[in-house]
């Protein structure tokens, strides 16, 4: 299995479980706020402002809530384009392969431009280099949390 495929299938099963909790968080949360509103409503003593405040409060959580579900959701997808590489890898090197194809005009470039435009392509696949060098260490990471977490956990006996 490829290391982008084992990556790909950590961040699904990491997605569905925050999927699952959040759905039975919001639904012990909905049925809380069921119960709160039948006590408000029967409560003696409690008028229609306070009876406003707990609903402003109640909007605000909800609102709150999802905001807080987006920024989870835009935080996985974040994360599926980091490690989606391939498709930056590909990006470069078709980049690299047209600025090789104008520096192979260099002759009618001035001496000094084409000297710059050769600097600007040392550093881009130096800077290419890099990136690939970190998104694979970072994939290796991955890659021996997931062959530890496999392995049966021995206990360590104490020294007396």
């Amino acid at each position: 299995m490829e290391k982008s495929e084992i990556v790909k299938q950590i961040i699904d099963a990491n997605k569905t479980f925050f999927e699952n909790y959040f759905s039975m968080m919001v639904m012990f949360q909905d049925q809380t706020e069921d119960i709160w509103e039948k006590f408000i409503g029967q409560a003696p003593g409690m008028d229609e402002e306070n009876k406003k405040i707990m609903e402003q409060w109640i909007s605000l959580y909800k609102q709150s809530r999802e905001n807080f579900k987006k920024a989870v959701d835009n935080g996985y997808a974040k994360a599926e384009a980091f490690f989606d590489y391939n498709a930056i890898l590909e990006f470069q090197e078709q980049n690299e392969k047209i600025f090789n194809s104008f520096l192979s005009q260099a002759d009618w470039m001035p001496q000094d431009f084409r000297k710059a435009a050769e600097e600007v392509a040392s550093t881009y696949k130096k800077s290419r280099d890099e990136f690939k060098k970190y998104v694979d260490e970072n994939i290796n990471r991955v890659n021996d949390f997931v062959s530890h977490a496999n392995k049966p956990k021995t206990k360590l006996k104490r020294k007396k």
